[in-house]
C-alpha cells in the first residue's frame, strides 16, 4: 500500500547513536515461539531487573551473526542442505569458484529476459572468503527509492554491521507487481528470483540464511516472493503488509508480521480504500484471518490468545509449528503506517513506536535459518537373503 508522505521519516539522530547500544533488543526462542523481550526500555529510562536472565533463557537458537563455513553455502556440491538459492544451472557458485565482491556499497544491475532491473547492493567488510554470508532483500515501499528505505529503516548500515550482505532492489516506476498482474508492470518474482541466482554466482551466500522484508507494498512484494519461490527464504518480516496470496508453495519460511493498530491503510481488521489502477481490487485483508492461512501454509497449529507485552506491544503467536518455523504478529499499540522505530516521525495521531522494526528483524533472521534436514536414520533391519 502507499505510505503517505512524511509517515516514515527517520529521526535526525545518527545510526551510530540510535543503535550504538540499544536496551531494547528482541530475541527468539531456542525451543521455536516468538518470545519477544518486552521488559526492556529503549533510551528513554527504566530498567528491567530480569531482563538479563530472560534474554539468557531465550537466546539459544539465534546464535551470533556469522555464518556458517562457505561449505553449507548455496551450491556447494556436498554441503549439508545445500541447495541453488535460484535456478541456475550452468554457472556455479561463488563458493565453489571462489569470487566474492568487495564491501561497501554499490549500484547492481541483473537480465530479466529482456529487461535490466537494477538494485542497491551493500556487502559488508568481512573475510567473504571464508565463510558463506546471510543475504537480505529489502524492498521499499510504494513511489520510493531504495535510498527512501536506507534513510529511516538502516537495514544496510546496521546489517552491514553484522555480517549480512543487504540487497535493496527497485521496482519499476517505483511500485511492485505483487498482485502479478501484467498490467502493473513486469514479474518481480521473476526479477528476485534471478538476482538472486545471479548473486550467489558472484559471492558465497548462505542458502540456509535468505531473508526478505519490506514496507507496505514492499512488504506484499516480500511476502509474495517467499510464497512464490518455496525453499529460497528462511524468514520473511513484512511490516504494514496488506495481502496473502491465494496459495503459498511449500515449505513456507518462517514469518513474523509487525502492524500499527491505528494504521489506516493496512488496519488489523482489514478494509481500507480500494487501490486506484492498476492496482483496483487490492484491499487490506483482514490480519488475524490472513495468518491464519500463512500458518497453514506453514503447518502450524492455531494461534494462542493475544498477549499484551507493554501498554505499547500486543503480540499474537501461533502454536505447533514445525521444528525450526514460527509464525507470529507484534502490533504496536498506536501505530501508524509506518516503519517502526522509536526515533522516527510518525503520522498524525498515530503513537511514537517504542521499538526498532530493523533490530526486530534481524533478531528473527537471526534465530530463523532454514531448518536444516533430518539426519537419516540408519536402519536396523536386517539385509536381505542373497
Amino acid at each position: 500500500m502507499t505510505v503517505p508522505p512524511g509517515d516514515r521519516r527517520s529521526s535526525r539522530r545518527s545510526v551510530a547513536r540510535r543503535h550504538r547500544n540499544p536496551r531494547w533488543v528482541p530475541v527468539t526462542a531456542a525451543a521455536g515461539a516468538i518470545l519477544i523481550i518486552i521488559g526492556l526500555v529503549l533510551y528513554f529510562g527504566g530498567d528491567d531487573p530480569g531482563l538479563q536472565t530472560r534474554v539468557g533463557q531465550s537466546a539459544g537458537a539465534g546464535g551470533a551473526d556469522g555464518a556458517g563455513p562457505a561449505g553449507t553455502a548455496a551450491g556447494t556440491p556436498g554441503a549439508t542442505g545445500a541447495r541453488p538459492t535460484a535456478p541456475s544451472p550452468t554457472a556455479p557458485s561463488g563458493c565453489v569458484t571462489g569470487r566474492t565482491i568487495a564491501a561497501g556499497s554499490s549500484r547492481q544491475s541483473v537480465q530479466v529476459g529482456a529487461d535490466t532491473r537494477t538494485y542497491q547492493l551493500a556487502v559488508p567488510a568481512v573475510d567473504a572468503g571464508a565463510r558463506a554470508l546471510p543475504l537480505v532483500l529489502a524492498f521499499h515501499a510504494f513511489g520510493e527509492a531504495p535510498a527512501a528505505l536506507e534513510r529511516y529503516a538502516h537495514l544496510a548500515a546496521i546489517g552491514t554491521r553484522t555480517g549480512y550482505v543487504v540487497v535493496t532492489p527497485d521496482g519499476v516506476n517505483g511500485r511492485w507487481n505483487f498482485p502479478r498482474r501484467a498490467t502493473i508492470g513486469p514479474d518481480d518474482v521473476a526479477f528476485v528470483a534471478a538476482l538472486i541466482g545471479d548473486l550467489g554466482t558472484r559471492m558465497c551466500l548462505d542458502s540456509r540464511r535468505v531473508f526478505a522484508t519490506g514496507l507496505a507494498d514492499g512488504a506484499d512484494m516480500a511476502v509474495t516472493a517467499a510464497c512464490e519461490l518455496p525453499g529460497i527464504f528462511a524468514a520473511v518480516m513484512p511490516v504494514a503488509f496488506a495481502v496473502l496470496p491465494a496459495s503459498c508453495s511449500g515449505p513456507a519460511p518462517s514469518l513474523l508480521a509487525i502492524n500499527g493498530t491505528s494504521d489506516p491503510v493496512t488496519p488489523l481488521e482489514g478494509g481500507g480504500a480500494d487501490r486506484p489502477a492498476p492496482f483496483e481490487g487490492t484491499q487490506a485483508q483482514p490480519m488475524q484471518a490472513r495468518l491464519d492461512r500463512y500458518a497453514g501454509f506453514v503447518g502450524c497449529g492455531p494461534a494462542s490468545a493475544w498477549m499484551r507485552d507493554t501498554t505499547a506491544l500486543r503480540r499474537l503467536v501461533f502454536t505447533s509449528c514445525p521444528a525450526g518455523r514460527d509464525v507470529g504478529l507484534l502490533a504496536s499499540v498506536g501505530g501508524g503506517h509506518v516503519w517502526p522505530d522509536p526515533d522516527a516521525d510518525p503520522p498524525k495521531g498515530a503513537a511514537r513506536a517504542q521499538f526498532s522494526a530493523t533490530e526486530v528483524a534481524f533478531a528473527f533472521f537471526r534465530g530463523h535459518p532454514t531448518p536444516a534436514p533430518a539426519t537419516p536414520v540408519p536402519s536396523t533391519a536386517a539385509p536381505p537373503p542373497r
